[in-house]
């Protein structure tokens, strides 16, 4: 049954690769990357054992550790979790839950990171090839390791995909270990400034490295990667109560990992519904009629009750926290009160695909016959009435902790400049570009199959479209903060808002065209999403 099921995940990979070129050339050009990395952590940890043993030991210990964080955070950062074979699907067929957890284990074991990581990691024999207690210590060490952060990565996933079949518990859980991955980045910098600190304050920053290191090797992020190095330096005992760490976090792991999978796969689906009194249309009733109100109405439930318009939400508060730790706890410097500014970045850019979200349901809005330009405004209509008003929020508070009124004009401008100039720049994207996404109540890590390098990239272009959009009131911006001046202030809170209305006319009306002609073209490829 997994020979079965790793021969399914190879034919869908096989398929992928031959029904699209430029899917194949990202592919090669990964493989040559991922190539490019081996050779040079093989260099690294050859020259670490080079140095001694206990260099060699202790970077072996840190390799190990950042690895069993990259198998955890980094696939639900870069790329989300594959769901190639997904439990779910998995279910209705005569599997028992040992065999798919194998087959899974296996899935990620002979995957590109795996396959990768398994040939890293054979480079610690590069580091202990001068001492061969260690050498044989790595031969159980390394697979152990190895499959822990799989297992890791795979209970990682399963969480985050829910704990029960309830979708609201999903959603919830979703939500929060969305928030911890978006936190992720700011922790981990302060938890290097501390560490910096406490190296550069002692008399020997090796022997406080060491120190540090020393008492991460007891923990279950680097526990088996630490015994090689202790048995070659003779300190059996410690050596053996870390390999029985290690292995415990293992086995802890699998067991955590099947109780979410029994839990998820089990429990059956429940969908919730809430009663509305007759005549209560919410949010439809409360916006102007027409088409455009209607279509106003509509995304604005989208905006306000889809958990996955809510989870792009939660890093708005998150960018001022991020811009405060690279000014260096400063609330006083302006890098904090442009963090505002990021947060409109990101929430002008919410919207680029902004029909995916309507999947197949799309049908029925062409079966109305709206005018694109209809659609367009209505659906920039609800995310500004959702996005101003955060930005405006987070550029005062931030302002208002630094001090410094002075600056509030200029953080607005280009605030503003840069939503409202993204929302233009989205009004036409989402009119050409569908790619899938997750469905209600999936994982927020989830990669859904089917999406594409040619999609990532495409956010990219985006993102740059909209920075040359916002470009001169932010440049104004900067230029009243770093001359002092209050005047530029003012004048980019003009541009802000007289060129960001415009850019987001501008869009409405050519997206509305476009949209017009390509309407059919989309639902066909939302309809392959689907029967993907």
């Amino acid at each position: 049954m997994v020979a079965t099921l790793l021969r399914i995940r190879f034919r869908v990979l096989g398929n992928t690769l031959a029904s699209s070129p430029w899917q194949l050339v990202g592919f090669i050009f990964g493989a040559l990357w991922a190539l490019g990395v081996l050779l040079l952590a093989w260099a690294g940890l050859f020259a670490a054992g080079l140095a001694g043993l206990e260099v060699a030991s202790l970077v072996v210990t840190i390799a190990g550790g950042v690895l069993l964080l990259g198998w955890t955070l980094g696939p639900l950062i870069i790329t989300g979790v594959d769901t190639t074979l997904d439990p779910a699907k998995l279910a209705p067929f005569p599997i028992s839950t040992g065999q798919m957890m194998r087959a899974l284990t296996a899935a990620g074991l002979t995957g590109v990171p795996g396959i990768a990581t398994t040939a890293a990691m054979l480079g610690v024999f590069l580091a202990l090839f001068r001492w061969p207690a260690a050498a044989a210590a790595a031969v159980v060490c390394i697979p152990l390791g190895v499959l822990t952060c799989v297992v890791a990565s795979r209970l990682v996933a399963a969480m985050s995909s829910g704990a029960s079949g309830n979708r609201r518990v999903r959603e919830l859980i979703g939500g929060l270990a969305f928030l911890v991955v978006i936190l992720a980045g700011p922790i981990f910098i302060g938890i290097t400034n501390l560490i910096e600190a406490g190296v550069t304050a002692g008399p020997d920053p090796l022997e406080r490295i060491t120190g540090i290191v020393t008492a991460l090797s007891w923990t279950p992020l680097a526990a088996a990667w630490a015994v090689p190095g202790d048995l070659a330096a003779g300190a059996v005992a410690p050596a053996v109560l870390k390999l029985l760490i290690a292995a415990a976090t293992l086995v802890l792991l699998w067991w955590l990992w099947r109780r979410s999978l029994v839990a998820a796969l089990v429990s059956p689906s429940r969908s919730t519904s809430a009663r509305v009194k007759p005549g209560k249309l919410g949010w439809i009733g409360r916006v102007p009629t027409g088409a455009t109100g209607a279509t106003w109405g509509r995304a604005q439930v989208y905006w306000l009750h889809d958990p996955r318009y809510l989870r792009q939400l939660l890093v708005v508060p998150i960018f001022p926290v991020l811009m405060l730790v690279y000014s260096g706890g400063d609330v006083t410097s302006p890098v904090f009160a442009f963090g505002a500014v990021l947060a409109a970045f990101i929430l002008g850019a919410v919207p680029y695909a902004d029909v995916s979200y309507d999947g197949t349901a799309f049908a029925t809005v062409l079966a109305t016959g709206i005018r694109g330009r209809d659609d367009r405004a209505g659906r920039m209509l609800a995310a500004s009435v959702v996005g101003l008003p955060l930005v405006v929020i987070v550029a005062a508070v931030t302002v208002g902790l630094s001090g410094r009124w002075e600056l509030l004009p200029a953080i607005l401008g280009a605030g503003i400049g840069v939503l409202l100039g993204g929302y233009g720049v989205c009004a036409v994207s989402s009119a050409l570009l569908v790619m899938p996404v997750a469905a209600p109540g999936d994982s927020p890590f989830k990669r859904v199959p089917g999406s594409n390098a040619i999609a990532g990239l495409s956010v990219f272009l985006i993102w740059a479209v909209i920075m040359v959009v916002g470009a001169p009131a932010v440049v104004l911006a900067i230029v009243s903060v770093v001359t002092a001046q209050s005047l530029f202030g003012w004048i980019a809170l003009a541009v802000g808002v007289v060129l960001g209305s415009v850019a987001l006319v501008v869009g409405v009306v050519v997206g509305g065209r476009i949209l017009d002609r390509n309407g059919p073209a989309l639902l066909e490829r939302l309809r392959s999403f689907k029967n993907a």
